[in-house]
């Protein structure tokens, strides 16, 4: 597969959902955000097999229309005042579980350093709540 083809969905874990941003490099090599009809996908009872069951397949199912090679997942603390809760990170496992698809994860720190660095502009229209998905994405496409 060729590199510039590769679709990379950047996610930021909130709570009980997922936000979602789909990049990909066009074909002049400039990043470009895709606008796929899903941006978010909530698990809805954490403790429900179904419902566990129902995420992962939205997930696929999302990958699977969008073209996606890899996940890349802004990372939580494990512990202390900033930390994930239990919620989030069974989220995570389920993104990593998805088939087909890669799963990275990216820093909050290496995640400003990049938007300070080399972010010169957000895609118009940018929802706020898109913006570290955007940024997880754009991170991971952008150093290979």
């Amino acid at each position: 597969m060729k590199e510039q083809h590769m679709r990379v969905c950047g996610c930021e874990i909130s709570a009980k959902e997922v936000r979602l941003a789909v990049v990909h490099l066009n074909d002049d090599g400039n990043m470009e955000m895709l606008r796929p009809k899903t941006t978010r996908i909530e698990l809805e009872d954490d403790t429900s097999e179904a419902d566990l069951r129902s995420f992962l397949a939205a997930l696929h199912e999302f990958s699977c229309e969008n073209e996606i090679d890899t996940f890349v997942i802004k990372t939580r603390a494990k512990k202390g005042r900033m930390a994930g809760g239990a919620v989030s990170f069974k989220i995570e496992t389920l993104i990593q579980l998805v088939e087909g698809c890669h799963t990275r994860f990216v820093s909050p720190v290496a995640l400003s350093h990049f938007a300070k660095k080399e972010v010169e502009a957000y895609p118009d229209k940018l929802p706020v709540y898109l913006k570290n998905a955007f940024l997880s994405g754009a991170f991971a496409l952008t150093r290979g």
